[in-house]
């Protein structure tokens, strides 16, 4: 696949998931969120203009994450630059963690191939509200400093959002999110709590992000997923995605 397409698709999903604080150097991106979420945690290394040698580059990097208390962490796919910085990571000791796919779809095809049920009945917000919120930390159990980064992640979001909750019975079951931009609409933070699992919540979330896409003129869909969660590869082969590309981190044992 062209790096160039990669590349886009990668600085969408940067955006939809914007860290606290980013350091932009020579084209790479140093991102930091007090440790909440790898992607949020980790260089993007999609551009270089080649202004300073990589050796400085990865000096830099390093001397960053040090001075917030992280990992040193890389972001690694297919439009990496330069080329071969996998291969040297490696040799200064980074190891890989978190295989992950990238996954896309045309959102007509996503539409067609969901479905929300009479029992469903969901609500979308164009920001963050404390209720989605709320459902989302009880299906993910997070802790409260977990939930408090990601809270803030989620109220920087720039592009265009749509936080979708799903109720069945007047009960809080499922979450989604949606960031649409330049056509294309990413899905973020599905959850579905433990006690509404297999009741096609998911379904419904994912049918009703993809017609408040095409309501945004976004003709294309993303998502990520772990490749160590096979419930949810297949849930999303299912409904028509296909892997556009791979990811994983390289990042040196704390």
């Amino acid at each position: 696949m062209d790096p160039n397409y990669i590349r886009f698709v990668e600085e969408l999903a940067a955006n939809a998931w914007p860290a606290a604080i980013v350091q932009h150097v020579d084209g790479w991106r140093f991102r930091f969120n007090w440790g909440v979420t790898r992607r949020a945690n980790s260089v993007w290394p999609n551009q270089c203009h080649e202004r300073y040698p990589l050796e400085t580059r990865l000096a830099m990097a390093e001397t960053f994450y040090t001075r917030w208390g992280g990992l040193a962490r890389f972001q690694m796919c297919p439009a990496m630059q330069p080329e071969n910085l996998d291969e040297i990571l490696a040799k200064r000791g980074y190891i890989i963690k978190s295989p992950t796919e990238v996954q896309g779809a045309p959102t007509a095809l996503v539409l067609a191939q969901t479905r929300l049920r009479s029992e469903h009945i969901v609500t979308i917000s164009n920001k963050y509200t404390p209720d989605w919120f709320e459902v989302y930390c009880q299906a993910e159990k997070l802790e409260a400093e977990a939930a408090q980064a990601r809270k803030n992640i989620l109220q920087r979001i720039g592009p265009d959002t749509a936080f979708a909750l799903l109720k069945i019975d007047d009960e809080p079951a499922a979450v989604g999110l949606g960031v649409s931009e330049q056509g294309w609409t990413g899905i973020f933070s599905m959850a579905t709590t433990p006690r509404f699992r297999r009741h096609g919540a998911a379904s419904g979330i994912l049918h009703t992000l993809a017609r408040w896409s095409i309501s945004k003129n976004a003709e294309q869909m993303y998502l990520q997923v772990m490749k160590n969660t096979p419930w949810a590869l297949a849930l999303y082969k299912k409904v028509g995605f296909e892997q556009l590309y791979q990811y994983y981190y390289r990042e040196i044992e704390g």
